[in-house]
């Protein structure tokens, strides 16, 4: 379930010879004035100053920025890796429990290994990520117009890049489709799921975190992996899920087009007719309530006879019209298929 971990080291120590790349401050071709530079740490009765220091592993990134607060004796240590691809090298399916706790073990023996000592039990959680991705019945894209339709509490919500995204500076959720992203990140498909929906739960400063998980520290990460995941579906149901998708939007843009250009063909009053027949689906596959209640309604046996050969015609019309864009789930239909997924 969890995938992207940062992580303050609120204490540390780093080693003379240390793999970090210290960015020294820019220098102003006119003046020759240099930008301001920081204490970033000491070693050894030395001083590393500069901009910023930085390691880019192949999994782990680590960042050394200055703190504003005074005095401040050393740089903050950021440190970033996402834990399943730790684990397997892959982030589509998440690590097991088993293979997280190893994965925050190796993340201390790494950091060690480039020359930063540290207890990374005490580190102090920055952003948790939990996903989860899904096998779903249809594309990704069969479910883009139920994914534009949710709002998240004291959120924004934002598509781009066949990504949607809801949150604020604090949290976020996201839903893509992971196989497409995969594939832009040039990483293997193969054996993967046709259609895979991933869901996100962001939370991106250390407060947020707690507020949302629970936790703090790695070492009650360690013991509180179930709490991640209880909390994951929680948020996800208090934010997105939280309420039924009504029938009313069961029809798609593209589907409505298409419906009213085959009106538009055969009939000159199309808009009505096309009104009526939408009414007409409810009753197409059983018309039998309909004809039912006409018969009670109606004071003339000839005009109900009439009436209900009319309803035989149009329920008729209306299953062709619905044929117009076949196989086509209600957004409703869909809705509970995601909503059952991720609460789960």
């Amino acid at each position: 379930m969890l995938d992207t971990l940062a992580l303050v080291l609120d204490e540390y120590t780093v080693t003379s010879g240390a793999d970090l790349q210290v960015q020294p401050p820019t220098v102003n071709a006119g003046s020759g004035e240099l930008a301001a530079e920081h204490l970033l740490w000491r070693s050894g009765g030395r001083e590393a100053r500069g901009v910023k220091a930085f390691h880019n592993g192949e999994r782990v990134a680590v960042s050394l920025k200055p703190r504003h607060e005074a005095p401040a004796s050393q740089a903050l240590c950021i440190v970033r890796f996402s834990v399943p691809k730790m684990a397997t090298g892959s982030n589509y399916y998440p690590a097991t429990p088993a293979a997280t706790q190893t994965v925050l073990s190796d993340a201390g023996k790494y950091l060690q290994g480039i020359g930063i000592k540290t207890n990374i039990e005490r580190a102090t959680l920055a952003r948790v990520d939990a996903a989860q991705t899904y096998t779903m019945r249809e594309p990704f894209d069969g479910y883009a117009p139920v994914l534009r339709h949710l709002r998240g509490k004291r959120s924004s919500s934002r598509e781009y890049e066949g990504m949607f995204l809801w949150g604020n500076k604090s949290w976020e959720i996201c839903s893509y489709d992971k196989r497409e992203e995969m594939r832009r990140l040039k990483e293997s498909v193969a054996g993967l799921p046709a259609n895979s929906l991933r869901m996100e739960v962001r939370g991106l400063t250390g407060k947020k975190v707690e507020a949302m998980f629970g936790l703090r520290t790695v070492a009650q990460l360690r013991d509180g992996l179930d709490v991640v995941s209880e909390s994951y579906r929680a948020q996800l149901e208090a934010q997105l899920f939280r309420h039924e998708l009504p029938e009313a939007s069961s029809s798609s843009r593209a589907d409505l087009v298409a419906q009213m250009m085959a009106c538009k063909e055969t009939d000159r009053f199309w808009f009505p007719r096309l009104a009526m027949l939408h009414f007409m689906a409810e009753f197409a596959d059983d018309p039998g309530a309909l004809k039912y209640a006409i018969r009670v309604a109606s004071d003339n046996r000839d005009t109900a006879n009439r009436l209900c050969r009319m309803v035989d015609q149009m329920t008729h019309e209306a299953r062709a019209l619905r044929e117009v864009a076949p196989g086509k789930r209600t957004h409703g239909e869909l809705y509970d298929e995601l909503r059952e997924k991720v609460l789960a």
